[in-house]
Formats: structure tokens, sequence, C-alpha cells
């Protein structure tokens, strides 16, 4: 008779705690290691300050290194207005955080000839050289509709996504949404190619301006269901 095999328990995900107050209790420890998550909202839901206080506290709490592109703020305006959370991020931007800006004219994206290897590379060469840990590319909305192309568009994020499979790095992508859905604006495909969908809004309820947290999908964990 040959021996029943029995087949080993599945290997949790080795996840990386944002340091943000209630999220990583209801994602079960934070976002997980080496893979990308999708912040979508609306404007003022909270997803810039999501990104940039899960660097910040990286930083602090890990002493890993972090890269934020912006493709819609500059780093003046991402400094100033990240000053009321007295997060230092003046001194970090020094050697723990590199802030990158990334926004583009419409006349360069739509030449034709506009793609992101370019900005990659270097990415790349500045991750190696501060040994960076973490990455957000924030409001990669604003340069897709600049595309005007759903081809350049899924192009550009498979791009992304390669690259990021490829450097084995922490990573946080922002995205608005469109009042009162779901769906992240002209390109919703993102939801699938993610392994981790937090969506954040904003809306007065009685007067009251209150901000929702829901975890959508987390791929190859559980999560705690529900709109928080």
């Amino acid at each position: 008779m040959k021996a029943m095999k029995i087949a080993a328990p599945p290997r949790l995900l080795s996840k990386l705690a944002t340091g943000i107050h209630g999220f990583d209790e209801l994602s079960h420890g934070g976002l997980t290691r080496n893979r990308t998550s999708l912040l979508m909202g609306g404007p003022g839901s909270g997803k810039t300050v999501f990104a940039l206080q899960t660097l910040v506290n990286a930083v602090r709490a890990r002493q890993e290194p972090g890269i934020f592109v912006a493709f819609e703020e500059t780093t003046r305006q991402i400094i100033a207005n990240a000053a009321c959370f007295n997060w230092g991020l003046p001194a970090l931007a020094k050697d723990k955080l590199f802030f990158l800006e990334a926004q583009l004219s419409p006349e360069v994206v739509q030449s034709g000839e506009f793609d992101l290897s370019g900005m990659l590379i270097m990415l790349k060469a500045k991750k190696q050289e501060m040994g960076a840990r973490w990455i957000v590319f924030d409001g990669i909305d604003v340069l897709l509709t600049l595309l005007q192309n759903p081809v350049a568009e899924m192009r550009e994020i498979y791009r992304i996504r390669d690259w990021l499979a490829d450097n084995e790095m922490n990573a946080i992508v922002t995205a608005k949404i469109e009042d009162g859905t779901s769906a992240v604006v002209n390109y919703g495909f993102m939801q699938f190619m993610m392994d981790c969908v937090i969506r954040l809004s904003r809306r007065m309820e009685h007067g009251i301006s209150l901000h929702r947290l829901q975890i959508t999908k987390y791929r190859g964990s559980d999560f705690v269901a529900g709109e928080y």
C-alpha cells in the first residue's frame, strides 16, 4: 500500500505593516511584500496621503527607503500639503525618500513617441543607488488620460507591471475613480492586474464630511470585507 501524501499547508503571504492604524487590522497585516496595490478614490479621498504615509512609516519603522513618482503634483506641493502631519519630509527627502516630478505636457504625450521606458531606466538606477524598497506611482490616471488611446494606456500599465516584477519592490499605484462608481477613470482593467485594490471615498452625510475605506480585492489573502 502506498503511503498517503498529505499536502503541505498553504504558505502565508509575507506582509509589511503600513503603520496606518485600522488599515493594518482590516488587511490582516498590511500590504504584501514585493507586490502592487491600487489605491482608487475621488479627489480629496486621501490617496496621496495614504501612499505617502506608508512610505514615511516604512522609513521610520524598518529603515526602508522609498521613491515617490508624482504625475500630478510637484515635490514642493506634496511637501507643503503634508507639513501639517509633522512627518519631517524635508529631512527624509535628503537620503531616504526620493521625489520624482513626472508631469508631462499633452503635446509631448500625444506626439506618439512617448513611453515610460526612459523614466523606468532612471528609476532603476535610483533604486539601486539608495537601496529603495518602496515605490509609489501617484496619479497615474493623469498620464494615461493624456495618451487618449486605450491600447497605449494598457501598454504603459503593463510596462510598469513588468518593471515592478523585475525589480521586486513594494509598490502602490493611485488613480481617480468617477464619483459614485467603483470604476477607475477610462481603464477599469487596472483592477484586474493589481494584487490588492483599496477604495477610498469622501462624502457628506448629515452635513458631515466622512472618509471611508474598503478593501475590494486582496489576491492570496483574507481580509475584513465591508466599508469602514
